[in-house]
């Protein structure tokens, strides 16, 4: 999975409640009502009111920027809003223009492409199969037979009902793409995908089941994995590291330090070298494979040497950390609020 949210690191560490304030006025200096404001991948949202003001109270720290968002203008992103704060956000009208019309010969349908487009978008897992796009008919398809890529865009936000996990999802495609071995439309054709966007969470038929099943998404997860980094969490129902086909010792490969609210993971020894990821050309610092609860396998590729994790789970340099296997398999269907911590 990729899941490349932009995080950047907090500069100052907050470990108590706080508000973060800021007006929002239009390109006539003209205070703007019910503007989206919300940090990004969270539940954590709030409108403005008649004055443009906004303010969201936040507990802890989580590592993410906030997201300015009303229908018609930019969407605006302050990257990190814990340093500034008090903004003052003028919005910029979105340039209108009409969609060229291009009549070609396309052997593949729009069903066909939507079929794909949940499959590597939502996900093939339970959850994923159980995610719901209910604007379905916003999403543009483009097919590069140059590249057999497959684009996706969408001018609105997806709204998106996740029943098996109790949330209502808002998600503002930034970028979306497959590409596939050959001219081909089929799954099992794919060689790597990638979506970009951000991200709002709203709780929806909360019950005893959804609850349960927020648990089972979270445990084994990639968010669950960087928690348990972070505070050397290791061995029996978690992971278990391996480098190559040996268990290992991660105190061998990672060192942890407290930066503020966050925790610098440092990979200290090579695992490989020259090593490259296959199809992306990219090189990597160390990979390991991972164990989870001694059933569930996966890899991961880190592709730099220092990020930081919130108390959360949630990693900078998101991009710069791939999964494989199990972990690589999960989706939209399957990610939790970044603000979200398990009750077990």
């Amino acid at each position: 999975m990729i899941r490349i949210l932009l995080l950047l690191l907090l500069a100052t560490g907050h470990m108590f409640s706080q508000t973060i304030s800021g007006r929002v006025y239009d390109e006539n200096k003209k205070p703007m009502q019910g503007v989206s404001v919300y940090l990004d991948g969270t539940t954590i949202g709030t409108s403005t009111d008649e004055t443009g003001k906004y303010d969201l109270s936040i507990r802890n720290t989580v590592n993410t920027m906030l997201v300015i968002r009303f229908i018609g203008y930019e969407t605006m992103i302050i990257e990190n809003p814990f340093k500034d704060n008090n903004a003052v956000i003028y919005m910029t009208p979105k340039a209108t223009s009409l969609d060229e019309i291009v009549i070609a010969k396309d052997p593949f349908t729009r069903e066909q492409k939507l079929a794909v487009f949940r499959e590597q978008f939502l996900g093939k897992t339970k959850a994923g199969k159980t995610c719901k796009i209910l604007n379905e008919n916003e999403i543009d398809f483009e097919y590069d037979y140059k590249t057999n890529t497959l684009i996706a865009s969408s001018n609105v936000p997806l709204e998106i009902e996740n029943l098996y996990l109790g949330y209502r999802i808002e998600f503002e495609m930034l970028d979306f793409y497959v590409k596939f071995y050959k001219k081909s439309i089929k799954s099992a054709d794919v060689m790597s995908s990638l979506f970009l966007g951000t991200t709002r969470y709203a709780d929806a038929n909360i019950s005893e089941k959804t609850d349960k099943n927020r648990g089972v998404a979270y445990f084994g997860s990639q968010m669950h994995f960087f928690k348990n980094l972070s505070q050397n969490v290791w061995g029996g129902k978690n992971f278990l590291l391996f480098n190559g086909s040996y268990q290992d010792n991660p105190d061998h490969f990672f060192s942890i330090t407290q930066e503020g609210s966050l925790k610098k993971i440092t990979v200290t020894k090579n695992t490989q070298t020259n090593g490259y990821i296959a199809n992306t050309g990219s090189k990597f610092i160390a990979t390991f494979n991972l164990l989870y609860n001694k059933k569930k396998q996966s890899k991961v590729d880190f592709l730099i040497q220092e990020f930081y994790v919130d108390e959360f789970g949630n990693s900078t340099e998101a991009d710069k950390i791939q999964f494989g296997g199990d972990l690589g398999k999960k989706r939209l269907g399957d990610m939790l609020p970044m603000d979200f911590v398990p009750k077990n």
